[in-house]
């Protein structure tokens, strides 16, 4: 038996860590990465309380501090030295959505041998696709205001195609030939 996991490509998110991160509140899905570099000063950063734990011990200016969060949940943080440096991380679940937040996708011709593939949803709004191959690299990432997405200069190949109109989204898979 094949077992086929998807995850969403990942981002990269960059913030100062310096007397100036007063309440840093920073969204990410799971996946995603969020980088901190520090400004004058040395500084830690620290989980206090939540679903991650990390400690980055203390550094001084220039250092940077990265992190790949891998799984859902509120996080917040601190520097000890310096207690007005603190923020919560909050990371999302990329497939978390229920029946009552689709968008009724439906894709064809699917397989497509060349052209333009169909998106038809039961939501009405700018569409928003992003395409990924199986490895979980985002090929394709552009905003439609019609039905049809142009996929000529794609390569043949499994991939996951995510449409989001007004916040909400659906993935799907699309076989190009």
């Amino acid at each position: 038996m094949t077992l086929c996991v998807f995850s969403n490509a990942q981002t990269t998110y960059n913030y100062d860590w310096n007397m100036q991160s007063t309440n840093q509140q920073i969204t990410v899905n799971v996946g995603d990465t969020v980088v901190w570099t520090w400004g004058s000063g040395s500084h830690n950063l620290i989980s206090t309380s939540g679903t991650h734990s990390f400690d980055s011990d203390y550094h001084g200016q220039g250092y940077t501090y990265s992190l790949t969060f891998n799984e859902a949940g509120v996080t917040d943080y601190t520097c000890t030295p310096h207690a007005s440096m603190y923020g919560t991380i909050t990371v999302n679940s990329a497939m978390s959505l229920d029946a009552s937040e689709r968008l009724g996708l439906n894709i064809f011709p699917n397989p497509v041998s060349s052209g333009y593939v169909t998106l038809k949803t039961s939501v009405i709004g700018v569409k928003n696709v992003e395409l990924f191959d199986l490895s979980g690299k985002r090929v394709l990432k552009t905003s439609i205001n019609t039905d049809r997405l142009n996929v000529t200069s794609i390569n043949s190949g499994v991939y996951f195609i995510k449409l989001s109109i007004n916040g909400v989204s659906e993935t799907s898979k699309l076989i190009i030939r």
